[in-house]
């Protein structure tokens, strides 16, 4: 499986390079065609269409997309992945507002709806959508709304022909049945997975701290968390010869009280303490407890540096992140989502790990701790913030 991914990343590694200088606006510059042009027919060339591709059809009415989110409106990571599809399109010759109509519905199953039960409602309540709405293609966000949109949806309705192209996924999705292969889907749904970069932010740590060797990891109870957490000796721990941190526990909790005495347990144990997710941990009465709520006591209570694996985390207050780049990965499908709008069949479009990675630092959690963090290495963040005081 792994070496699928690599050989088909090979060549996506090299088209992102070339838009590495690509920020977070909608803006254009014209002076980003010729590249915009060599990364498409790039992408074409994965399956072997050699077609021109051509402009975008111009069509008597206005075509409409539909992005389906996992998670909520406040989840700052689904919103980039929705700019970059607004700008991945629009490099295939769709542009918001003159090309089509953009739509997009978020499940909130992070947060609000948590439960098998009620995600289902919430896809149903999408169902609905699409039958209202009517569009030529949708995008979905994340592994809930792939898991009870698209693939139920495509189960259900695949005489309909409704393509569906996905970003953020933990899982591999060939366990879907309408998902033949990552090479060859061989169906309605294709897209781009979601790798954690181990190994990326173990080296920034290292390079933060010299003298840090351990690291251990926290994460909730959440569906997404068990993905990761069940594929991190596999991804990661079987295979990484030469780890920079070596990691001495993997630990998912499902309260706060449960973070918190983990929190103090390793302040001894570990030099780092990494941060995959706290968005669904729950207090005594078993409500969720705010994620700002969980980042403001860690950061006060805690004297270990902190890496996160998603990139927004340094804007709750944790010392650094490093994760996938969500803005990268959204112009990555909506590259593919553009393709299949002028005809290409998502059957033949391969499933890819883009391996973008942001890379983000909190200034003043760098000085609560009293580490200097290297002028290369701010040099070459993706995103620095300043204070603590930014978000809370």
């Amino acid at each position: 499986m792994i070496a699928k991914i690599v050989s088909v990343m090979t060549v996506l590694v090299v088209l992102l390079i070339g838009y590495a200088a690509c920020n977070a606006s909608e803006t254009h510059d014209p002076e980003d065609a010729p590249q915009s042009e060599a990364v498409i027919g790039a992408l074409r060339s994965l399956s072997g269409d050699h077609s021109s591709g051509g402009e975008a059809p111009k069509a008597s009415l206005v075509l409409k997309v539909l992005v389906v989110n996992s998670y909520g409106k406040g989840m700052g990571w689904e919103q980039d992945i929705q700019r970059g599809i607004v700008e991945g399109l629009r490099r295939n010759g769709y542009v918001k507002g003159e090309d089509y109509e953009l739509k997009t519905f978020c499940m909130d199953t992070k947060v609000t709806y948590t439960t098998q039960e009620e995600m289902e409602v919430r896809a149903e309540e999408v169902f609905d959508l699409i039958d209202e709405f009517d569009p030529a293609i949708v995008f979905v966000n994340n592994d809930n709304a792939l898991k009870y949109v698209a693939v139920e949806y495509t189960r259900r309705h695949g005489e309909a022909r409704l393509p569906f192209v996905f970003s953020g996924i933990n899982l591999d999705p060939t366990i879907y049945d309408p998902i033949e292969s990552l090479d060859r889907p061989g169906g309605l749904i294709t897209g781009v997975l979601e790798r954690i970069p181990y190994y990326e932010a173990f080296s920034t740590g290292k390079r933060l701290v010299p003298s840090a060797t351990k690291i251990v990891i926290l994460a909730d109870s959440s569906p997404s968390s068990d993905l990761v957490a069940g594929t991190f000796e596999e991804r990661y721990q079987d295979v990484a010869t030469d780890s920079p941190l070596e990691v001495i526990d993997y630990i998912q909790v499902e309260s706060f009280e449960e973070w918190k005495e983990k929190v103090a347990e390793y302040q001894r144990k570990a030099d780092f303490i990494g941060i995959l997710n706290y968005y669904q941990l729950r207090d005594d009465k078993g409500k969720i407890v705010p994620a700002t709520e969980v980042a403001n006591w860690t950061i006060y209570h805690n004297e270990l540096p902190e890496i996160g694996f998603i990139a927004t985390d340094t804007e709750d207050g944790f010392l650094a992140a490093v994760g996938i780049s969500y803005y990268e990965t959204g112009f990555v499908v909506g590259l593919l989502g553009g393709e299949i709008l002028k005809g290409r069949d998502p059957a033949t479009i391969p499933i890819v790990d883009p391996k973008a990675v942001d890379v983000t630092f909190n200034l003043e959690r760098a000085k609560m701790l009293g580490i200097k963090i290297p002028p290369a290495e701010l040099a070459e963040a993706t995103a620095i913030i300043q204070s603590i005081d930014e978000i809370h």
